[in-house]
């Protein structure tokens, strides 16, 4: 069985996915009484059918500054990019170029018949345009960021969307599964 093409996002009200030096405070750090919410799928939960990683460039650097441990640990993370990586890059991440069709080709081939997580603002809008992604995972946090890096903004045309699910999923935040209509 093929794996899907799958999104697992935060976002602010006004769809932001980081504010505007890129940072991610606003989502707050879960505590470890934090519980994932019956009906929710926890971060954890959604890595489980994960065999491959797609990201944008941005996104890689953005993690790569939280600290000297690999968020991600020995998932294949394809950076898409026409740099470099930095000078020490996690031996499981490499780049990858070219058109999103065959970047999303060669994340499947390496997720082995698993998943494939597609993460980065600009990465999630080109697998959305171009008809590729199977399932969305959104979290909304209750604030209102003003500007930022958006989530869904610039999309080349108009997505229908199919809600599976939503579930509250604790300090004020919804989660919502999303799946693209024909």
């Amino acid at each position: 069985m093929a794996g899907l093409v799958r999104v697992y996002i935060a976002t602010s009200i006004d769809g932001f996915i980081a504010g505007p030096a890129d940072e991610l405070d606003w989502l707050g750090d879960p505590s470890p009484e934090d519980v994932v919410p019956p009906g929710a799928v926890g971060f954890g939960a959604f890595m489980e059918d994960v065999g491959a990683m797609l990201m944008g460039r941005r996104t890689y650097d953005v993690v790569r500054g939280m600290g000297p441990d690999w968020y991600y640990g020995s998932t294949p993370i394809l950076v898409r990019t026409r740099r470099p990586l930095d000078a020490d890059p996690p031996v499981t991440a490499r780049t990858i170029e070219g058109p999103i069709e065959r970047c999303l080709d060669e994340a499947l081939e390496r997720a082995a018949g698993r998943d494939v997580y597609v993460d980065g603002g600009a990465t999630v809008r080109a697998a959305l345009d171009a008809g590729r992604v199977d399932d969305l995972i959104v979290t909304v946090a209750p604030v209102l960021l003003g500007r930022g890096v958006p989530l869904f903004a610039g999309l080349e045309r108009r997505h229908r969307m199919e809600i599976v699910s939503h579930v509250d999923y604790g300090r004020g935040m919804v989660q919502w599964q999303l799946r693209p209509r024909a």
